[in-house]
């Protein structure tokens, strides 16, 4: 009969070997689970820390971000993400049901787009009706114990050049009329000698356009500083360089530029996080020329497309694994988190479901945060694009969902946290070394993943698996590594 002793070693090389090498076979049986009651923790601060590549919580533990972008929809009047009608009951009513059905998504984090037209329409003049309801929304997924990122959202400039972003006042009349009908709006990048022009403006802050941009964020930091469940601010989406070389530019304008805006935003709010996005063009090859900017609480927030996956075809999962892993890279070049703050598919993709897993898969494979481009609930796209959750309908793309809803752990109260998940088996791995005495790893279950319940095999230690969607580790005492699996019924 195999020792105590042997058994655990066995259990933990096992373990080991599955996380480190990918294998899709089976891992060693561990016991089930006991049950005990374990009381939710609740950390004093509900800001989260840099420690290296890692972000932890007021306890301690090693945070592991997954969420979605709030959303397309909000790039265009009224700019929130979802249909309401035009009544205040419209709106929450409208709200609530959509953060409810992010809630069930298990999401623990939402990038909040916000567009500077939105703000402020006329220079001078916020408009409080859009922060209203911005605030509403933060909030809202706060009380669903969700943790917001606040975006400004930019692409190709201005909704005056079929984009969104920046106001039309920003650049000298006269302007056309906003437009969002523009299905290829991303070749103005390089084609539309305006949309150039204004980027060169707004850097070179020839009309002013960067003067009152540095205004508007004082506000919003100023505004939101402290307010629950908001981790930070990204000051710009995907930034454009104008007519100037990609190069260059990103080493001497956009580097020092961060440095500036994460000091700007921290005098405000000494406590935030401040994302730093790279450029459209670098999204495409995971790619970048930024140097490290300067400055406390900084977290890489790249995006990653895959261009099959835009528009048509049969995208290879592989190459999600290879994006991932250079971001990875980067992150660990520069000791700091990642945050890939968008990445997608369109509805019309042969492989949908599949290349959303190899996405997910690729994630944790890199111990990457994520928030999936995007969920909106509107009858009307911008642009016509067809990359939300939900389409124009009203119905969730199941092929997106389906392998969008799995287990990851929100906390771990311990160091090293590895973990995967088979998504055809269904079956999720956790391991973590020195974990923390009377520690609570909390790991999201959402219901959908498990319609008819799971079972937990558990190394050492108990669970409380009382709370919908949200399952409580807690070891037992003296323990040097705990494992656990997800299984269903």
């Amino acid at each position: 009969m195999l020792s105590v002793q042997r058994f655990r070693l066995l259990l933990a090389l096992s373990t080991s070997l599955l996380l480190a090498c990918g294998s899709t076979d089976p891992p060693a049986a561990l016991p089930d689970a006991p049950r005990c009651e374990i009381a939710l923790p609740a950390p004093e601060d509900h800001r989260l820390v840099t420690d290296g590549a890692l972000l932890r919580d007021a306890l301690g533990r090693v945070v592991f971000l997954r969420g979605v972008n709030a959303g397309g929809r909000s790039k265009f009047a009224p700019f929130v993400p979802f249909d309401f009608e035009p009544t205040e009951a419209g709106f929450q009513e409208a709200l609530d049901r959509y953060l409810d059905r992010a809630a069930s998504f298990g999401v623990s984090a939402l990038r909040v787009p916000f567009v500077w037209a939105a703000v402020e329409p006329t220079p001078g003049m916020d408009d409080e009706t859009f922060l209203a309801r911005y605030d509403a929304l933060l909030d809202g997924a706060w009380k669903r114990r969700i943790w917001t990122i606040i975006d400004f959202h930019q692409d190709i400039y201005s909704d005056i050049y079929c984009g969104s972003g920046f106001p039309g006042w920003t650049v000298p009349g006269p302007n056309p009329e906003p437009r969002h009908d523009c299905p290829d709006w991303f070749i103005k990048y390089s084609q539309d000698e305006d949309v150039r022009a204004a980027f060169d403006a707004f850097w070179s802050d020839e009309h002013g356009a960067r003067t009152a941009y540095r205004a508007l964020w004082e506000r919003v930091a100023a505004r939101h500083a402290g307010r629950p469940g908001v981790l930070g601010y990204e000051p710009i989406n995907e930034p454009h360089q104008g007519t100037a070389d990609l190069k260059t530019w990103e080493k001497t304008v956009l580097t020092p530029f961060y440095t500036e805006m994460a000091a700007l935003i921290r005098a405000k709010d000494p406590t935030a996080l401040v994302f730093f996005d790279a450029t459209g063009t670098d999204a495409i090859g995971a790619f970048t020329y930024l140097d490290k900017p300067e400055g406390e609480g900084l977290v890489f927030a790249p995006h990653w497309y895959d261009y099959v996956a835009l528009f048509g075809g049969v995208p290879s999962p592989s190459n999600a694994a290879d994006a991932m892993a250079r971001w990875a890279d980067k992150g660990r070049e520069w000791n700091m988190p990642v945050l890939v703050g968008e990445s997608g598919a369109s509805w019309e993709i042969e492989n949908l479901g599949e290349f959303v897993t190899g996405l997910y898969d690729a994630m944790d494979e890199n111990a990457l945060h994520f928030t999936y481009w995007e969920y909106s609930d509107s009858k009307e796209g911008w642009n016509e694009e067809d990359l939300s959750l939900v389409d124009y309908e009203g119905q969730e793309v199941t092929a997106m969902t389906t392998a969008l809803v799995r287990p990851y752990p929100r906390a771990v109260a311990g160091e090293a946290p590895s973990f995967r998940h088979d998504a055809a088996a269904r079956r999720f791995v956790l391991a973590y070394d020195a974990p923390v005495e009377d520690g609570v790893t909390e790991i999201v279950v959402p219901e959908r993943s498990y319609p008819e319940g799971y079972r937990v095999e558990l190394s050492n230690g108990c669970v409380d698996t009382t709370r919908p969607g949200l399952l409580l580790v807690r070891p037992s005492a003296g323990q040097t590594r705990v494992e656990l699996s997800v299984v269903p019924r």
